[in-house]
């Protein structure tokens, strides 16, 4: 009884532990720089596409998602715009952060501890090293995922996101090379578009 009550007790603890990371990342990380990994699966739980490349954050509101290879996106903000960049298409994407803000990682991760305003906040098990918080968008709130769950060390630093559609896809990110509160280059958060691309605007 009392070993099993001992357990209870450490989950209990390895929860609220959980919580307290998340609301922790949010007040006291400033910047942040990592190097990504990503894989999206579909319904059935394949691999349709994987990806990598290196991030940037500023809070609030500016980040810069890199990806890698040749035809590789850029997703730029700068605390009022949004930039989309994709090199395949010839095109950049316009729109006011505000519309982005809760609908993708990028945007999540440089916004503000205002978590539990648009979402209901559940500590998980801890898994594969890693301490886990779920989000599920509260009622009445848009967002572009149906659930998340934020996995963290035991330093309180965010090392993966899970995040799940309404169409059951799962995209998943795990960040490595990562530095907190390092000086970030203002001009990693300013986009000029290059010449010739075609530039289309979502006010």
């Amino acid at each position: 009884m009392g070993f099993t009550l001992g357990l209870l007790l450490v989950g209990v603890a390895q929860a609220a532990g959980a919580v307290q990371d998340l609301h922790r990342f949010f007040q006291d990380t400033h910047t942040v720089t990592a190097d990504f990994s990503q894989e999206i699966a579909n319904a059935q739980g394949e691999i349709i596409k994987r990806a990598s490349g290196r991030l940037w954050v500023s809070r609030p509101g500016k980040f810069r998602w890199d990806y890698a290879g040749a035809n590789g996106q850029v997703i730029v903000s700068n605390g009022e715009r949004v930039w989309l960049y994709e090199p395949a298409l010839q095109q950049v994407t316009v729109q006011p952060l505000g519309k982005s803000l809760g609908s993708t990682p990028a945007a999540l991760i440089a916004g503000r501890d205002t978590l539990d305003q648009d979402f209901k906040v559940k500590a998980l098990p801890a898994k594969a090293g890693l301490q886990w918080v779920l989000l599920e968008p509260k009622e009445g709130q848009t967002q572009g995922f149906t659930s998340l769950r934020l996995g963290f060390d035991g330093r309180g630093q965010l090392r993966e996101m899970r995040m799940e559609d309404a169409f059951s896809q799962t995209t998943l990110l795990r960040f490595t090379k990562v530095r907190v509160n390092a000086p970030v280059a203002a001009h990693v958060f300013q986009f000029v578009p290059p010449k010739g691309v075609d530039v289309l605007s979502n006010p």
